[in-house]
C-alpha cells in the first residue's frame, strides 16, 4: 500500500452526491498514474440522477484498461486476507440532512496494521479509517470490484496542460487590459512608498533644521504623488471592472455554446440546478482572476519594494524581514488540502441547493395536490441548512487562517519594532530611519498576511475552474459552427440488427429491424418501459446503437451529418416541451422573427388555424413557463404544427392523440393521412384507430419488432 499522502493526493471528490462511484474510479485512475474526466466516466458508466450500478463501473473499467471482476465476499475479514490492492466497495450509509438511507461507494486500499484499522476513501468525506466494525455496519451487501491495471491503462500527464491552454485561450484577449492593470498596479505600489520616505526626511533632515521652504515643497510634492495614486487606483479598478465584463460574457458565451451542442445523454443525468450552479462558476473564477492581477500584484510588488527599502536603511532589519516571511508559506501549506476540501464540499452542497429548488419548484402541482407542504418545507429547509453549514464550514476555516496570520504577524512585527528601537539607542540608526522602516514592516506584513490568503481564493476559483472544465472538454455531438446543409429528403429508412442498452444495464433492444419507405405510414406498440420511445431518440441520433446499421436512401446514416440529419426530421415526442413565449414563436422558433406570415399561412394551409385563432390572443397568445396556459392536447397539438412546419421527410410521432378529444384526434388522423404521401411516418402509439391508419404494425417484444399484417390479432397496449 502506498504512502498515506499518496492516497489523499490522488483521491477524488465526488461533486455531486451521484458521483461517488465514478469518483471512486477516477481516485484508482490517479492511484495508478492515470487520469480521466468525471463526465467521460459518467458517459461510460451510464452514471444518472440515482448514481452508479455496479455493472456501470465493472465496464467501465474494463474500457479504461483495467482488468475488473466483480465478487461478494463472506466478511470484511476478506480485506485483510484475500485482497492486495486498492478495491471499491458498495456500501449503505444514513443521510445526516434528510434521514433516507443512501448508497454509496468507497475505495478501501487496504489494512493498516500498524492502527490497526482500514483505509478508506470516501469521495464525500477524504482519506479516513474504519475499524473492522464499523466496516462491517456499513458494507452489508460484502459487494466489492476488483482493478488490476493493465498495460492498457495509458497515461494522461498532459491534461493540466490542456487546462491551462484553454483558460489561456480565454484570457488571450483579455492581455493588454490586464497589462495596463498590472502596470497601474505597479505605479500605485511604488507611489504607497512616498509617505514612508517623506516621514524619514520629515525627522531627519526638514524639522531639525527647520526648513520652512523644503516642507512647503515636500507637502506639495507629496500631496501630488497621493494624488496620483488615487488616480491610478481608480483607472486600475476601471480596467478590470472591464475586463471582469467580457470575460465574463466570453466565458459563460462559450460554455452555455458547449452545453447546447454536448450529447442529449448528458442532460439526461444533470440535474438542472447543477448546470446552473456551473454557470454561476464564471464569477467565482472572474473574481480570482482580477484578485489575482489586482491585490495579488499590487501585495507583492509592495512586499518587494518594501523590503528593499528596509535594506537600504538597515541590513539587519531586512533580512530580519525576508526570514519572516517562510513562515506565511508554512502557513498557506498547512492550510492547503482543508481549504480545498471545504471549497469542493460548498460547490456540491450549493449544487444540490440549486437542484432542489428546481425540482421542488418543477412538482409544485403534485405538492399541492398531496398536501405535502409542510414535508417538502422541512425538506428544503434541511437542504438549504447543510449549504449554510458548508459555507460555515469554509469561513471558519478563512477566520483561522487569518486568526494565525495576524497573530503571527503581530509577533514579527513587535520583535522588528524591539530590533529597530535597539538600532536606534546604539546609534546605529536614527529616528526618522526607524520611523520609515516602522512603516515600510507595517505595510509588508499585511502585504505577506493577504498573500497567505490568496490561498482561499485560488482554491476556491480552481475548483470552480476544475467543474467548469469538466463540461468543456466533454466531446461534442456536431461543432457549434456546423449549421444544415441542402440535402436530399430521406427516401428510405432501413435499420438492420440495431442493438441498443444504456450504460450499466442489460440491451434494451436487441436485433431489432424494420423498414420504411416515403408514403409509408407504420405503427410500433408494445408494453410501456420495453424501448420504443428509445428507438425513437435513437432515430434521431440522440444516442449510439451498440451494433447493427441504420440505412437512408441506401447509405449508412453516419454519412450524414447530424445537422443534416435532423434538418430531415419532424418529432412529437411524448413529453412535449413548449417555450415560455407565443404560440407563433413555439411553431416557428426562429422564424418567427425573421417570416412570421410564412407560420401562419402554414396554419391556416394545414388546417390548424381554428384551433390557434380560438386562443384569447390567437397567434400571439403567451403560454408561459411550461405551457401553463395550453391544455395537454393543445400543447399536442402546437407540437404537431412545430414538426410539420418543418417540412421534415421522416416524421416520428409518440403517443401523438395521447391527450386529445375525438374531434381532435380525427383531424390529427385526418392530417397524417393528408402529408402521408410526403414523407414517410413512424408512429408509436397504444390507439387502435392509429394502428388501423397504418400499412404496417410492428410490436415490441423482448427487444425485438414482430410484423402483423392486420390489427385484429394484435392486442394494442
Amino acid at each position: 500500500m502506498k504512502p498515506r499522502q499518496h492516497l489523499q493526493r490522488t483521491l477524488v471528490r465526488q461533486q455531486d452526491q451521484s458521483d461517488c462511484g465514478v469518483a471512486c474510479l477516477a481516485s484508482l485512475l490517479r492511484y495508478y498514474g492515470s487520469e480521466a474526466r468525471l463526465e467521460r466516466l459518467r458517459e461510460l458508466s451510464g452514471t444518472n440522477r440515482q448514481g452508479t450500478s455496479m455493472l456501470g463501473l465493472y465496464q467501465t473499467a474494463n474500457a479504461l484498461g483495467f482488468e475488473a471482476e466483480g465478487m461478494q465476499a463472506d466478511s470484511v475479514e476478506n480485506l485483510i486476507t484475500d485482497v492486495s490492492a486498492p478495491v471499491i466497495l458498495h456500501i449503505t450509509l444514513i443521510d445526516e440532512t434528510t434521514g433516507q438511507q443512501l448508497e454509496h461507494y468507497v475505495v478501501c486500499y487496504g489494512w493498516d496494521a500498524a492502527e490497526g484499522q482500514f483505509l478508506i476513501g470516501d469521495p464525500a468525506r477524504g482519506v479516513v479509517t474504519y475499524t473492522r466494525q464499523k466496516l462491517a455496519d456499513v458494507w452489508k451487501s460484502r459487494i466489492l470490484l476488483t482493478l488490476a491495471p493493465t498495460e492498457r491503462l495509458s497515461l494522461q500527464a498532459d491534461q493540466k496542460r490542456l487546462k491551462r491552454q484553454w483558460l489561456l485561450g480565454l484570457l488571450r484577449s483579455d492581455v493588454p487590459l490586464l497589462a495596463m492593470a498590472t502596470g497601474l498596479g505597479v505605479l500605485t505600489a511604488g507611489l504607497g512608498l512616498s509617505t514612508a520616505i517623506f516621514s524619514q526626511k520629515l525627522l531627519d533632515e526638514i524639522l531639525p533644521k527647520h526648513d520652512t521652504k523644503r516642507l512647503l515643497l515636500g507637502m506639495g510634492l507629496l500631496a501630488v504623488l497621493l494624488l496620483a495614486r488615487a488616480g491610478s487606483v481608480f483607472l486600475r479598478g476601471f480596467l478590470l471592472n472591464r475586463q471582469s465584463r467580457d470575460f465574463n460574457n466570453r466565458l459563460v458565451q462559450q460554455f452555455f455554446d458547449t452545453l447546447l451542442y454536448l450529447p442529449k445523454s448528458f442532460f439526461d443525468n444533470r440535474r438542472t440546478g447543477e448546470l446552473i450552479a456551473r454557470l454561476n462558476d464564471t464569477a467565482r473564477i472572474q473574481r480570482s482572476i482580477s484578485y489575482l492581477t489586482g491585490a495579488v500584484v499590487i501585495n507583492l510588488l509592495l512586499l518587494l519594494v518594501c523590503a528593499g527599502y528596509i535594506f537600504t536603511y538597515s541590513v539587519p532589519l531586512g533580512w530580519a524581514t525576508l526570514l519572516c516571511m517562510p513562515l506565511y508559506g508554512g502557513l498557506i501549506w498547512r492550510y492547503d488540502r482543508i481549504i480545498n476540501q471545504a471549497q469542493q464540499a460548498v460547490m456540491v452542497a450549493s449544487a444540490h441547493n440549486e437542484s432542489h429548488y428546481v425540482d421542488t419548484l418543477q412538482g409544485i402541482d403534485v405538492i399541492k395536490v398531496n398536501n405535502q407542504q409542510p414535508f417538502f418545507s422541512g425538506l428544503t429547509a434541511r437542504v438549504y441548512a447543510n449549504y449554510q453549514q458548508k459555507l460555515y464550514d469554509l469561513g471558519l476555516i478563512g477566520l483561522r487562517v487569518n486568526l494565525v496570520a495576524e497573530v503571527l504577524g503581530a509577533i514579527l512585527l513587535s520583535g522588528l519594532l524591539a530590533g529597530a528601537a535597539w538600532l536606534v539607542l546604539g546609534n546605529t540608526l536614527k529616528i526618522g530611519e526607524m520611523m520609515a522602516v516602522l512603516t515600510l514592516i507595517g505595510n509588508v506584513f499585511p502585504a505577506v498576511g493577504a498573500l497567505a490568503l490568496t490561498n482561499l481564493q485560488v482554491q476556491e476559483a480552481g475548483v470552480a475552474f476544475d467543474r467548469m472544465y469538466d463540461y468543456v472538454r466533454c466531446e461534442l455531438e456536431q461543432q457549434p459552427t456546423e449549421t444544415p446543409q441542402t440535402s436530399s429528403p430521406i427516401d428510405s429508412l432501413q435499420v438492420k440488427n440495431l442493438c441498443f442498452g444504456f450504460p450499466g444495464c442489460p440491451l434494451l433492444l436487441d436485433s431489432l429491424s424494420f423498414h420504411l419507405t416515403k408514403g409509408e405510414l407504420i405503427t410500433i406498440v408494445g408494453e410501456n418501459g420495453r424501448g420504443k420511445s428509445t428507438l425513437l431518440q435513437i432515430l434521431q441520433r440522440f444516442y449510439q446503437p451498440e451494433s447493427g446499421s441504420v440505412w437512408a436512401n441506401g447509405q449508412a446514416w453516419t454519412s450524414w451529418s447530424v445537422a443534416d440529419w435532423r434538418s430531415q426530421l419532424g418529432v412529437v415526442p411524448q413529453s412535449i416541451k413548449v417555450f415560455n413565449g407565443t404560440v407563433l414563436e413555439n411553431i416557428g422558433l426562429q422564424d418567427t422573427h425573421e417570416r412570421p406570415e410564412a407560420v401562419v399561412q402554414f396554419c391556416e394551409a394545414w388546417g390548424f388555424a381554428p384551433f390557434f385563432e380560438a386562443l384569447p390572443q390567437s397567434y400571439l397568445t403567451l403560454i408561459g413557463e411550461n405551457g401553463v396556459q395550453l391544455s395537454g392536447g393543445q400543447q399536442q397539438l402546437l407540437a404537431l404544427a412545430r414538426a410539420l412546419y418543418r417540412q421534415p421527410s421522416l416524421l416520428l410521432l409518440d403517443e401523438p392523440t395521447a391527450s386529445l378529444d375525438s374531434e381532435t384526434s380525427t383531424f390529427v388522423l385526418k392530417t397524417l393521412e393528408s402529408c402521408r404521401q410526403k414523407m414517410g411516418i413512424l408512429v408509436i402509439t397504444h390507439k387502435a384507430d392509429l394502428a388501423d391508419l397504418s400499412d404496417r404494425t410492428y410490436q415490441l417484444i423482448e427487444g425485438q419488432l414482430q410484423e402483423f399484417q392486420g390489427v385484429s390479432s394484435l392486442t394494442v397496449f
